[in-house]
């Protein structure tokens, strides 16, 4: 080749070059023009990017994804910005250099929720070491989504769909915000997550259970977001994931999810225990093998093989796979961070309950705490998953109860100081006592707002209660409470005559009528549901006079005594409590009256006792 043949090359190369940096290419990832830069800095919260990297501690520094996972910046043409209130639209560069068209609207914050998608976004990507699957996102407010689910993921698929099923071409995300759907944050980096875990219509499991394990770990570095507690594993359906797998129960019926749900508890079983048992860094990386990328393995749908070859290469790892999906699973019926070292597990006996304990940190327990109208109590008792009372106060002198409690203690140790707690209590409602699946709550201090309401608390312990004996010197024999009624001869019927004797403190007992006068005694039936008002026990007219109108019973005697001793004879209606099986009497404080409405105010319960 002559001389001149290769000057002509080399100047032919050097114009080419030239052509090359004079086009309107995108600027390079990492790198934009100056006006991008003021941009970003004026509709991108980046402050969102900085604590990604400032606190995410999944990824091994300096770890890169796998060469086959590389994105590839071809080159496009971006979203056109868009940022008003309802709307904002933009196509950014993730973390790991994946160019993603990004749209989210019908919020009315939908700057703080496109924002929140970024995040997703860019922590999966550090969790997983690989890059965000899909080149276009969008996010759109729901109403109401199918089941009664807080958020879904509809995969819209590139062209080539029958010869690779999984490339993703835009990832439709929907999300409710409403008092149900609380938790919009949980259901962004959930539905997030599902853009590398999808496509398993056989194996449910898979797809929830790992969404979840990503989810769980992004809203770890977001203390006002993450989970108090770990996630309950107990499926009341199936036993294992295969009978799941073999059931295959639809994600809706007319009104709620049918067992669907089972993916996500029984998926957080397989995939929460190995995490524990790798680390989240090791799990992460044997993750990310089942991660639908641009470039796939595979076009079928993934199974416990898959599970087993990515993340079962240890032997404990295989059992741990194994049992959930065929075996005997341990799952955790109850929530809890198992704070509480138990001395005494949750025990009924009869018509008590009684529990004992430490906690692990000074001061999570407290004594008992009144609110304005209702006790913040630490100690709940559940059935399954639903409320059913609380463990009441024990009624110190300043008397709040205004009705009967279901459970109220009678005898009780708490020392905040060193975590220690002991509390005996009388149940009331014989409900409780029948109930299989009852369980018993220990919450963290409770407090009380400006408005005097109960402020929500952490649950630390939950466990269930169980039947045996109560150590006899931690019962008190009495029907309700302290009682603030020192009962000397407790209400008896004979014939239509009933009598009682008893000692309150001074000036708390009044049975002569007087104008604007308001009841002090009640008839009252216990059963298994409950209280159950009858009627007023009447109090003693003077004189001559009379009442008009039926009665139940009316007094016709009395003494009172400067000291608080009080007995009454009380002359009941024929037949008036016939038909009862359990009659109690209630008694109140000295009633008032609202004048203004001429209607009796609210007053505090001092006893209630049986009549025998």
């Amino acid at each position: 080749m002559s001389k001149n043949w290769v000057i002509l090359l080399a100047i032919s190369a050097l114009i080419s070059l030239g052509c090359l940096f004079t086009q309107d290419s995108p600027a390079p990832a990492g790198n934009p023009r100056p006006t991008e830069a003021a941009d970003l800095k004026a509709t991108v919260d980046a402050a969102v990017t900085v604590t990604i990297q400032a606190t995410i501690v999944k990824v091994t520094p300096g770890q890169t994804p796998a060469a086959k996972t590389t994105p590839t910046l071809t080159p496009r043409p971006t979203l056109e910005p868009v940022n008003t209130a309802a709307k904002r639209a933009k196509t950014i560069t993730t973390s790991l250099g994946q160019q993603v068209d990004v749209t989210v609207q019908g919020f009315d914050d939908s700057w703080l929720r496109f924002n929140q998608l970024l995040q997703a976004i860019n922590e999966g990507e550090q969790i997983l070491g690989v890059p965000y699957p899909s080149p276009r996102v969008t996010m759109n407010r729901a109403r109401t989504l199918s089941g009664g689910f807080c958020g879904h993921n509809q995969m819209s698929y590139a062209p080539r769909y029958v010869e690779d099923p999984y490339i993703v071409d835009n990832s439709i995300i929907k999300v409710r915000v409403d008092k149900d759907c609380d938790k919009t944050f949980a259901s962004v980096a959930h539905e997030t997550a599902h853009t590398w875990f999808h496509g398993n219509r056989h194996a449910n499991w898979i797809d929830e259970g790992l969404a979840n394990a990503i989810e769980y770990q992004i809203l770890e570095t977001n203390p006002e977001d993450r989970e108090t507690y770990p996630p309950t594993t107990y499926c009341e359906s199936y036993r294992n994931i295969r009978e799941l797998e073999s059931h295959g129960p639809g994600r809706v019926s007319q009104e709620r999810p049918i067992g669907f749900k089972c993916n996500y508890i029984l998926g957080d079983g397989i995939f929460g225990e190995l995490r524990a048992y790798y680390g989240d860094r090791e799990c992460n990386r044997r993750i990310a093998q089942l991660a639908r990328r641009e470039e796939n393995d595979t076009n079928e749908e993934y199974t416990i093989a898959d599970i087993r070859r990515a993340l079962g290469g240890e032997a404990p790892a295989l059992d741990i796979i194994n049992r959930w999906y065929s075996g005997e699973p341990e799952v955790r019926k109850y929530r809890h961070l198992d704070a509480v070292d138990w001395t005494h597990t949750p025990t009924m006996d009869g018509e008590y309950i009684h529990f004992s304990g430490i906690t692990s940190q000074p001061g999570l327990v407290q004594d008992f705490v009144l609110g304005k109208d209702s006790y913040c109590s630490q100690f709940p008792l559940y059935e399954g998953r639903q409320w059913v009372a609380s463990v009441a106060d024990p009624l110190p002198a300043g008397w709040r109860h205004s009705e009967i409690p279901k459970v109220v203690t009678v005898n009780h140790h708490i020392y905040p100081t060193t975590g220690e707690f002991s509390v005996t209590a009388k149940i009331n409602d014989k409900a409780l006592a029948n109930m299989s699946d009852l369980s018993l709550s220990v919450t963290s201090r409770v407090t009380t707002g400006v408005d005097g309401k109960c402020k929500e608390s952490i649950t630390y312990s939950q466990v269930p209660v169980a039947s045996g004996q109560i150590p006899k010197d931690f019962k008190v024999g009495r029907h309700y409470h302290l009682d603030a009624i020192q009962w000397i001869s407790p209400p008896t019927i004979s014939g239509n005559t009933m009598r009682f004797k008893g000692k309150a403190l001074p000036g708390a007992i009044q049975m002569t009528w007087q104008e604007g006068f308001c009841g002090q005694f009640f008839f009252y039936e216990s059963d298994e549901t409950g209280y159950h008002y009858i009627d007023n026990l009447n109090p003693m007219l003077p004189g001559n006079r009379h009442w008009t109108g039926r009665i139940t019973g009316e007094v016709t005697a009395q003494h009172i005594g400067a000291d608080g001793t009080f007995e009454a004879l009380v002359r009941l209606s024929d037949n008036a409590l016939t038909g009862y099986r359990n009659l109690v009497l209630l008694v109140k404080t000295q009633a008032i009256v609202d004048r203004v409405a001429n209607k009796c105010g609210k007053s505090d319960v001092l006893s209630a006792v049986d009549i025998r």
